[in-house]
């Protein structure tokens, strides 16, 4: 991931040689729109509280004491699109850069951590004046968070899938309940009776597969699924299991998806390590 300082001033030609380096000519996109991508790095270019040539004043803001962006996609983008569910799975970094003028300079705030998005924010309009629409998104450029996607829990990624009506304040429950509180205590109690973290479908340790990259490391999955309660509930430690990437998404390669006990049958014989 390319490194920058957060709250530094930069231009977009010095963001561009610090990822492509001088040799190659940045592209107009780049050089001009509200965010380009460049392999899994998306560059946003956020104008806060100004007017821009047609007149408009931009809507993203920035809340400097709980570093929180709003920010919106392009015009008629929406969360099944590739590029934005890669911001929202986490497998996109987004850095935020934020200028309140017109001027060249932006600063930089920091990588975005997807706390909130929502579909349908109409608020935007072709150039003719016709209304259409766009993603809004609410970041986190805490440098001390986690993890990006919900503190290593990606069940939002699939359980965004199955519900549209009330979409809004399903999100904001979800939020409410994936914390990084209630994520670090299941772990800190899997390690206290077990004395390493393993996915407790398959055994597999990502500390003992890749060193001290993966020491702490495992996705954290929901056993009941927070789309089925019908109301705000308090998520326990028992409500939640270690599983790695392969079998997490394993669960939710489809609709219906499998209870841990069932994907365990699925694997192959081999010798599992049992938690306490």
């Amino acid at each position: 991931m390319t490194n920058f300082e957060k709250h530094k001033m930069y231009r977009r030609q010095q963001i561009w040689e610090a990822v492509v380096g001088k040799d190659q000519r940045m592209t107009r996109n780049f050089q001009q729109s509200g965010y380009e991508r460049l392999d899994d790095e998306l560059f946003a270019f956020i104008n806060i509280g100004y007017k821009g040539n047609a007149g408009q004043i931009f809507p993203n803001q920035y809340d400097r004491a709980s570093e929180t962006v709003r920010w919106y996609g392009k015009k008629k983008t929406h969360s099944n699109q590739p590029l934005m569910r890669g911001i929202i799975d986490g497998s996109v970094i987004v850095h935020c850069f934020a200028r309140w003028n017109p001027k060249p300079q932006f600063e930089y705030l920091g990588v975005g951590m997807v706390i909130n998005y929502r579909d349908g924010f109409d608020q935007v309009f072709e150039s003719d004046g016709t209304q259409t629409h766009c993603i809004e998104f609410e970041l986190s450029c805490r440098s001390d968070l986690e993890s990006r996607a919900f503190i290593n829990n990606f069940d939002q990624v699939y359980e965004e899938m199955v519900s549209e009506e009330g979409k809004e304040k399903y999100v904001r429950h979800k939020t409410r309940e994936r914390n990084s509180e209630i994520i670090q205590a299941k772990k800190d109690d899997f390690y206290a009776r077990n004395g390493r973290l393993f996915c407790e479908a398959c055994g597999f340790d990502f500390q003992q597969t890749y060193g001290e990259r993966g020491d702490g490391f495992i996705e954290c999955h929901h056993n009941v699924p927070l789309h089925e309660a019908d109301s705000v509930r308090q998520t326990r430690i028992s409500d939640l299991t270690l599983l790695c990437s392969n079998c997490h998404r394993m669960v939710h390669r489809r609709r219906q998806w499998l209870t841990v006990d069932e994907l365990k049958t699925l694997l192959s014989p081999i010798s599992l390590p049992k938690a306490n």
